[in-house]
């Protein structure tokens, strides 16, 4: 990840994708059930949840944050600022080119997913998911998937092929595929070479 800082600052408490009041907290309770508090994370800029039935478990995760992962919330380069956990757009240098974007707190980055994505054929792949290995395990990875399908939420997405890495097969079994691992590219794609011959994915979480 270029530009990454890895030594900065961690993400302290669980994210998720999404919008409003959740259903569920990230343990499995029913909210309506369990209870449910809101707040807001002066760190992430965003609303904060806290479940009562964890919070009332001895030694339980009770909080996440809530990351809204639609376009509009996406912010450029010379838009991201030391304020609030954003996700970066990183544009193609070409038309159905690869772009990615980034999940970053400042100068931290936590991870990004890259992708490309064919106006003309309404074709998306994506290409490859990295998070630094401090960070797994905390929903940077659903949030990254979430925003980048949330950029071409009508087009057809294959991805390339998940393999049998148990943590990879774990991730997308959790959190559920966002296309056939299969890369389907349209010809605009495949003059882009946006699948190389020796893809892989990476471990995250």
């Amino acid at each position: 990840m270029t530009g990454a800082n890895r030594h900065w600052r961690n993400l302290e408490i669980p994210i998720r994708p999404g919008t409003g009041t959740p259903a569920r907290c990230p343990w499995g309770h029913d909210l309506a059930i369990a209870g449910v508090r809101q707040g807001w994370s002066q760190d992430y800029r965003a609303p904060e949840w806290l479940c009562e039935a964890c919070y009332a478990l001895p030694g339980r995760e009770n909080t996440w944050t809530m990351i809204d992962p639609a376009p509009a919330r996406h912010v450029t380069e010379d838009q991201a600022d030391e304020y609030g956990l954003r996700l970066v757009l990183l544009r193609p240098a070409t038309a159905a080119g690869i772009g990615a974007i980034q999940l970053r707190l400042g100068h931290t980055v936590f991870g990004e997913i890259r992708f490309s994505l064919c106006g003309i054929d309404r074709r998306a792949v994506l290409v490859h998911v990295e998070v630094e290995e401090k960070h797994r395990r905390s929903g940077a990875g659903r949030v990254l998937v979430a925003a980048a399908a949330a950029r071409a939420p009508h087009y057809d997405w294959t991805t390339l092929p998940i393999g049998h890495d148990p943590i990879t097969v774990a991730f997308w079994a959790r959190v559920g595929a966002i296309g056939p691992p299969s890369p389907h590219p349209c010809t605009h794609q495949t003059e882009q070479g946006v699948v190389p011959g020796e893809s892989r994915w990476t471990k995250w979480w």
